[in-house]
């Protein structure tokens, strides 16, 4: 069973007095500065920064007005890698350790320790009850004894947590406690219907964390079927998206526009389509939100397996312009559509490389539109001209050209290589990968 183990949540903000807080970064002078950001649901915010010194360490005060919530700290460019986010509650300080393998240990502070006991602890208890649902020979009383353990640390965990931050986080996601056990699947198939039983997505502290997407992910991906992979996948999703739907609008979008934001990253283009489809295109609708409807859009029309999105171009015959379509062009066995340049170096590399290509291949096995993104016509002209295998079209406005947009281009040289139906196969960064998907098996 795949496991999707996400960071540290985000938290709502309260009022508090002033803290410290420290890190020790290790190995020393491996690590030169610290920025300190507040998450928030929408976005994350600076707050101040420091220098580490020459013995790892690194000190911020908090001022009196500093809201507790959830915070990060940046070591390094770019910001999206070197980061790592903890909890302030402002009634204490916070200390840690921090290593070059990414490895943080809280040293001091209860609400940090309690959240990574968690994270480790359950994770623990998955992994043994998987490894003993798999084992032969274990008796169903082992895993019975296992489930009662998880619950007494689980019970315990929560009782320590009582009058923190952290405590309605766990309590959220509290593990399902099987009394009457018989076997492993049967128990798996109790945890997914009832996985959502303690979360209430309409308190605004959990509103306010990233819980709500963490717990769906898991949800999503943990109980899937093995055998039926996407499918289950997608039923999933739409569960989630029932039990979001008692929220506002807005604060539906969030989760799902997050939702389809990990989707996407994550390559799971056809869970990322379903969702689109299906829930969040008509939720962006619905609120008037135009430029992710159109994003959303152009993922889907742009994904492996869509028909590729048709485009015209102008063509002259003597006084005639004749308005040419990207779906009319004759039958082929491969189509490539490149954009570039006449301005890009890697451009002026590359695209004499796969017209010469096209030319050692048979007539009409594999047909190329080149869409020049150009500024000026003038630029543009001489170097198509090399090119009289390609069908040239010229794309002025270059970055803001709309044959461009429609394939979310944004930089060149870009390709897609489609099937004899116009269906997208491939959309390769090199060259070299270009030619491999021309290769047609017989």
């Amino acid at each position: 069973m795949k496991k999707i183990l996400l960071g540290l949540l985000l938290f709502p903000m309260l009022a508090i007095a002033q803290q410290t807080i420290t890190g020790h970064f290790a190995p020393e002078n491996s690590f030169q500065f610290g920025i300190l950001y507040r998450i928030a649901p929408d976005n994350v915010y600076y707050v101040t920064d420091a220098n580490i010194d020459s013995e790892g360490t690194f000190k911020l005060n908090t001022q009196e007005d500093t809201t507790p919530g959830m915070y990060r700290i940046v070591y390094n460019l770019p910001q999206d890698q070197h980061f790592f986010d903890f909890i302030y509650n402002g009634k204490e300080a916070v200390e840690f350790t921090f290593n070059a393998n990414k490895e943080i240990t809280f040293t001091s502070s209860e609400e940090n320790k309690l959240w990574s006991e968690y994270l480790t602890k359950s994770f623990q208890f998955t992994s043994a009850l998987e490894e003993l649902s798999t084992t032969e020979g274990v008796k169903e009383r082992n895993i019975s004894k296992a489930l009662e353990e998880q619950n007494a640390w689980y019970q315990d965990l929560l009782k320590r947590a009582e009058g923190m931050l952290v405590y309605d986080l766990i309590n959220a996601v509290k593990p399902y406690q099987e009394n009457n056990f018989s076997t492993y699947k049967a128990y798996t198939e109790k945890v997914k219907s009832n996985y959502f039983n303690n979360f209430d997505f309409t308190k605004p502290l959990l509103q306010n964390s990233g819980l709500p997407l963490e717990h769906s992910i898991k949800y999503i991906f943990n109980y899937a079927d093995p055998e039926h992979p996407v499918t289950s996948r997608n039923v999933n999703i739409d569960t989630v998206v029932k039990k979001i739907a008692a929220t506002d609008n807005k604060y539906q979008k969030q989760v799902l526009s997050n939702l389809w934001d990990f989707l996407a990253t994550n390559e799971q283009v056809s869970e990322a389509n379903h969702l689109a489809e299906k829930h969040l295109i008509p939720l962006a609708q619905k609120l008037d939100d135009t430029a992710l409807a159109t994003k959303l859009t152009i993922y889907k029309n742009i994904s492996i397996g869509s028909k590729a999105p048709n485009f015209s171009w102008p063509e002259y015959e003597g006084d005639k312009t004749l308005t040419k379509y990207f779906h009319d062009l004759a039958p082929a066995e491969r189509y490539v559509i490149v954009f570039w340049s006449s301005l890009c170096s890697h451009c002026l590399n590359e695209v004499p490389k796969l017209h010469a290509k096209v030319a050692s291949m048979t007539p009409d096995t594999v047909k190329v539109v080149a869409v020049g993104l150009e500024d000026f016509e003038a630029e543009w002209a001489p170097v198509a001209a090399r090119f009289p295998l390609f069908t040239n079209v010229l794309g002025l406005k270059k970055w803001d050209n709309e044959i461009g947009n429609m394939y979310d281009v944004t930089a060149t040289p870009t390709y897609f290589v489609l099937d004899a139906d116009k269906k997208i196969i491939a959309k390769p960064e090199m060259l070299k990968d270009v030619f491999d998907a021309l290769v047609i098996e017989k």
